[in-house]
């Protein structure tokens, strides 16, 4: 990498971890530059301003996510078993991640569920256009368990889904519903995967 590259990547892990535990609205550029320890002109040299800042990280985060989802489900998809399709996809950041330059699997899953707060104005069309195609293959792929679910209903699922799993990931920083801390989160997210199959499989269109 460039000193240039460097000193990028360096801004975008302080922005993931600023962005994370302040929100977007919660952060000032100055607090970046501050924990990337560069100059507010090295920040505004490579993103402009803080609305940039956070959208190219968002879309920086993307390539390794989707590659590690990606991968995780071609693995899965030879058992022919729903339950190891959705455990790999949702494990994916953890078991098959495989570029830290700005982030680790898991700070980027802590990352989107943060970005889950977030004005959809802010991350609609960049959540759109990086992450939407791999999601649209695992949900094919699993899909194809379930024919008589309806486009929208998959939709339903997916988004109660993804909110239970990236909850389950970004528990260390905070408590939800009064519940102890989770310990062993690859074991969550197994136990998420196999609950999930077996209500959809209780699933009647009507």
């Amino acid at each position: 990498m460039s000193k240039s590259d460097i000193t990028k990547a360096r801004i975008m892990r302080a922005a993931i971890r600023e962005f994370t535990v302040r929100s977007f609205c919660g952060v000032a550029l100055r607090d970046v530059a501050r924990a990337a320890d560069v100059t507010m002109g090295a920040i505004s040299y490579h993103f402009g301003n803080k609305t940039d800042l956070y959208r190219d990280t968002l879309a920086c985060v993307s390539v390794p996510y989707n590659a590690a989802c990606r991968a995780a489900l071609q693995e899965a998809l030879p058992a022919g078993d729903p339950v190891r399709i959705v455990d790999a996809w949702l494990a994916a950041p953890l078991t098959h991640w495989r570029d830290d330059s700005v982030a680790t699997g898991e700070e980027t899953l802590r990352f989107l569920n943060k970005m889950g707060y977030e004005s959809p104005e802010l991350t609609r069309d960049v959540y759109e256009s990086h992450y939407a195609y791999a999601i649209a293959e695992w949900t094919d792929a699993l899909a194809s368990y379930f024919p008589g679910m309806r486009r929208d209903d998959w939709l339903w699922c997916f988004t109660c889904l993804r909110g239970m799993y990236f909850n389950i990931i970004a528990h260390d920083d905070f408590t939800l519903w009064t519940l102890p801390r989770i310990r062993d989160k690859r074991a969550a997210l197994s136990r998420l995967a196999s609950d999930a199959v077996t209500l959809l499989r209780t699933y009647m269109p009507c």
